[in-house]
């Protein structure tokens, strides 16, 4: 049955399925053809690409080997993995991409040896559990898992590795600006109330602003919180008008006292593209603080700086 060729095999397979509702396939058809190659399913196509929530609780990544072709083996075939941290820059290289390593302290493998019983297609599965609330949003990870060895059958080589990659992680996330109040260093000459006040800062209109007809590199705007919150990103919105108003350079900084700060995020020669555009900065943060502060070191060159909004945003 060796010298058959799989496509003559399957089609033995569907006529004696018409005559008999048995057949002689696997359970599953198989994803490679070559028969008793050993390989890993995760290898085939984009199975390894991966989409992970943001939540507390660990997420499996599953990977094992297979036996390939329409036959089962005779006897156990035991298989070794490793992982394969080396191999990431070669696949930058040729796939013009820039994954980085999976970092060792956010996830745990269940093992890297696996056996494809006899009879049997599939080894049982293993499994790498990924805690994704300790991934930066922002960047894209890889773990490379390579099957190195076989115990039977013939080492697929071709499919002997799954390029885990992680392009993109889901977050839940909720506002809290709202739970805060605002001051400058430098108020609108009306006051904070006024019709460009600093309370236009965090009022969620974005066809209002705030605006300062004084501004210096010193210039701060600040949200305070009752109790400290993890803020993880933050938006600004550009004013109505004039861009040489907008913030160009500038400090985010989080402190618990207001007068210790931490620095979460600097951000130099930033352009709004537009006017009334919202954007969006994702910072790696998990600390409460209860003051965040925005030192704005430069903006387009004019005396006067505005912005029509800055929300705070928190992951959960």
């Amino acid at each position: 049955m060796k010298s058959v060729t799989y496509k003559f095999l399957l089609l033995i397979c569907f006529t004696v399925a018409l005559v008999s509702l048995g057949g002689c396939l696997k359970d599953e058809i198989p994803l490679s053809e070559h028969e008793g190659y050993i390989y890993m399913p995760q290898a085939v196509g984009n199975r390894a690409q991966m989409r992970l929530a943001r939540v507390d609780e660990a997420q499996d990544i599953v990977f094992g080997a297979a036996y390939g072709g329409v036959n089962y083996p005779e006897a156990d075939i035991r298989v070794a993995f490793k992982l394969d941290i080396s191999r990431i820059a070669e696949y930058n290289a040729e796939h013009e991409t820039n994954y980085i390593p999976l970092p060792e302290n956010s996830y745990q493998v269940s093992g890297l040896a696996a056996t494809i019983p006899a009879g049997k297609s599939n080894s049982e599965p293993l499994a790498v559990s990924v805690q994704s609330n300790m991934l930066d949003v922002n960047e894209k990870y890889m773990l490379p898992i390579t099957m190195v060895s076989v115990s039977g059958g013939i080492l697929d080589n071709e499919l002997a590795t799954a390029w885990f990659r992680i392009d993109s992680i889901v977050t839940r996330e909720r506002d809290v600006t709202g739970l805060s109040s605002v001051s400058v260093s430098d108020e609108n000459r009306g006051g904070p109330n006024a019709a460009e006040g600093s309370e236009k800062l965090i009022d969620n209109d974005y066809n209002t602003k705030f605006l300062t007809f004084d501004y210096s590199p010193q210039f701060w705007m600040q949200l305070m919180f009752t109790t400290p919150e993890v803020v993880n990103a933050y938006t600004l919105t550009s004013g109505n008008d004039a861009p040489g108003r907008d913030p160009r350079s500038w400090v985010l900084s989080g402190s618990n006292d207001g007068t210790d700060w931490v620095e979460l995020d600097v951000q130099t020669n930033e352009l709004f593209s537009g006017r009334n555009q919202t954007r969006r900065f994702n910072i790696n943060n998990d600390e409460a603080y209860r003051y965040y502060r925005i030192n704005v070191t430069a903006n387009g060159g004019d005396a006067l700086f505005q912005l029509s909004e800055w929300r705070l945003i928190q992951y959960y």
